[in-house]
């Protein structure tokens, strides 16, 4: 379906429902109070309801309470080593600890995340029990139709299939359809079948359908402003964000090395960024959310940066059976970062062509985290030796 026609589509209120699968909130880091999934709070007073499967409920929170675990974990250890090489006390590693964890465990901060979010979003989820015909899914294993394969391990997509087949039920039920967010292949191949639920992989674009046709207009005029150089204020504002902002990305430096090694720190310095344009529309700008409070756009940048990263080396002692250190080292590359940015406007929005100021800029993920930085090896290599 064409982007425009779906757009008509979902304005003429034939879509009733909007619906993400697991893949997409990985994608966006789990994080449910920033970014596009803090965007979907926009459908808590709308006509349009957000809906989630028991099935993807569930393996959020697992995916939640793993990450949270992890964090744990790396703090924990984090601590461990400041312990040793800033001289702390224990009690001193324990006063931390509890400044942070408060003593509570994984499971409750993520049921009390996850519940803020179901509050601001007015989430609705459909359990399983109330819309899947067990009979159905049998069928729908032995036949090997969409979403189960003809070949691989097909219990392994039993979860899938119950998600899919409750949200359909669910659509009928309501005689109405839904916009479903999913990169998964197989959701994809279930959706194409069905005349309830149409897929896209897109989050920012699919908020981009519920919004006014306005909010077009205004990233249209944006767009066309920046083209005949008229937009350096807004361009200037993103870029003093972005400069503050570079420390918070997580960028993993890949390299080669005839050494053991592990990054000790990675600094991200910004120099400046360009525009992308989204096809096949040619804008800078696309809407996710549009209200009486602003406008929310998501913009796709270009970023010239300097990447600076600190090394340490070791090699494996077979006969101690150790990573004996060989010192430290240094690796210093530019390169150019695919970011996607929210840029939040505000000011007479009423009116295309009014003026409008920059309120906020928010880094929402970057596209290709991991970056090779080349060959390294320990500084002391690079040292004049006296004979």
């Amino acid at each position: 379906m064409e982007p425009d026609e779906l757009k008509n589509l979902v304005r003429a209120g034939q879509f009733g429902a909007i619906t993400l699968d697991t893949s997409i909130f990985d994608a966006q880091g789990l994080r449910l109070e920033s970014g596009l999934l803090k965007q979907l709070e926009q459908f808590r007073d709308s006509s349009t309801r957000l809906i989630l499967s028991e099935v993807v409920r569930e393996e959020i929170l697992s995916h939640l309470i793993n990450k949270a675990i992890d964090a744990q974990k790396a703090i924990e250890n984090s601590l461990k080593h400041a312990k040793e090489h800033w001289q702390l006390e224990n009690q001193q590693i324990e006063d931390i600890k509890k400044i942070i964890f408060g003593g509570r465990e994984a499971q409750e901060i993520v049921s009390e995340r996850f519940s803020q979010f179901v509050e601001f979003t007015s989430l609705d989820i459909v359990e399983a029990q109330n819309y899947v015909m067990v009979g159905e899914l049998i069928q729908k294993y032995f036949q090997a139709k969409p979403p189960f394969s003809e070949t691989g391990k097909k219990k392994n997509e039993f979860p899938d299939a119950i998600a899919l087949m409750s949200l359909e039920t669910w659509a009928n039920k309501n005689q109405t359809k839904i916009i479903v967010v999913t990169s998964d292949n197989d959701w994809k191949n279930f959706c194409k079948g069905s005349e309830r639920l149409i897929a896209i992989d897109d989050l920012a674009r699919a908020l981009g359908l519920f919004q006014l046709q306005d909010a077009d207009d205004i990233c249209r005029y944006l767009s066309e402003r920046y083209q005949k150089g008229k937009l350096d204020d807004v361009k200037e504002a993103i870029s003093n964000a972005l400069e503050q902002q570079m420390y918070e990305l997580e960028i993993y430096p890949e390299a080669s090395s005839s050494f053991g090694y592990e990054h000790d720190s990675i600094k991200v310095i910004f120099n400046g960024f360009e525009f992308k344009l989204f096809a096949p529309s040619n804008l800078i700008f696309r809407p996710v959310n549009f209200d009486d409070d602003g406008l929310v756009v998501e913009a796709k940048l270009s970023a010239d940066v300097n990447i600076e990263c600190e090394f340490s080396f070791f090699r494996y002692d077979s006969i101690d059976k150790d990573d004996v250190p060989m010192g430290s080292g240094s690796a210093n590359i530019q390169t150019n970062l695919d970011v996607d940015i929210l840029v939040s406007f505000m000011g007479d929005l009423d009116k295309i062509g009014a003026e409008v100021k920059v309120d906020d800029v928010e880094i929402n993920r970057v596209t290709h985290d991991v970056i090779d930085v080349g060959e390294i090896e320990p500084d002391w290599m690079h040292e004049d030796c006296d004979y």
